[in-house]
């Protein structure tokens, strides 16, 4: 009897083992939230072995949790200097290698006229805070351009990052906000509710593994997939500029 309750001891102990999966954590900027999301079920799918559990941030709030110890195994950035930043400081296994470009968008639900006229008429902006979220650092920087920043940045009004812009201008709190042409990409947001900045520089989105992840199958094959032409059509069909995993790819910022 006690030899029976050993065997059926044992093969209970091998079938969760079987059913065990290994967690992958991901620190993810929210801009990325809508084809990421869509990643992960393609990935769970091919590779039921693992469970990735996602944080979204804006990059700056992640890189922050990075150096207080996060347990992240995957860094996926929608800028490049945050992840090179952290290479210099030896706190990833990787170089920072970009897999695509974001674009910037002024989104103006039922407003017609030149993203000019607009800004200098709306009476607040929603813009995502400067001091961490790439997306509202590229409103900056275009706003300097158009020699606008100081006529409107009185009138912004800042979020976390840039998907809190889009739930705001969604929710009619603001009139108007800067946003990643993915997030409009994946409301299905007509195009005349929006205008594009061409002068706006495109935002290269880095990814790197960290020390943990460094030796970690599953967080390598889920990075591989931004790069694979499954990944690579998914990041196009929401508005990125997609690049091939090359030499030329990498990125680390100079002293």
């Amino acid at each position: 009897m006690a030899a029976r309750r050993l065997v059926y001891f044992l093969l209970f102990i091998s079938s969760c083992a079987a059913h065990a999966r290994e967690d992958i954590h991901v620190a993810v900027a929210s801009s990325l939230r809508g084809p990421f999301t869509e990643l992960v079920s393609s990935f769970a799918a091919q590779h039921p072995e693992y469970r990735v559990q996602v944080t979204y941030a804006a990059t700056g709030k992640l890189v922050a949790q990075v150096q207080n110890g996060a347990p992240y195994h995957l860094l996926i950035a929608a800028d490049p200097h945050y992840l090179a930043t952290l290479y210099q400081r030896d706190l990833l296994a990787t170089t920072p290698e970009i897999f695509a470009y974001g674009a910037i968008a002024l989104w103006h639900p039922n407003r017609t006229g030149t993203p000019e006229q607009l800004l200098q008429e709306a009476r607040h902006i929603g813009i995502a805070q400067p001091r961490h979220a790439p997306y509202g650092q590229a409103a900056v920087r275009y706003l300097e351009q158009q020699e606008l920043l100081e006529d409107t940045q009185p009138r912004f009004i800042y979020a976390e990052n840039a998907a809190q812009v889009v739930h705001r201008v969604y929710a009619g709190a603001v009139p108007m906000g800067f946003v990643a042409l993915s997030q409009l990409h994946e409301l299905g947001v007509n195009a005349a509710d929006y205008s594009l900045l061409p002068s706006a520089p495109l935002l290269a989105h880095t990814t790197a593994l960290t020390r943990k992840g460094a030796t970690y199958a599953g967080a390598q094959a889920l990075q591989a997939m931004l790069w694979q032409s499954e990944g690579q059509q998914l990041l196009a069909r929401f508005g990125y500029q997609v690049t091939p995993k090359d030499g030329e790819s990498s990125y680390v910022a100079s002293e």
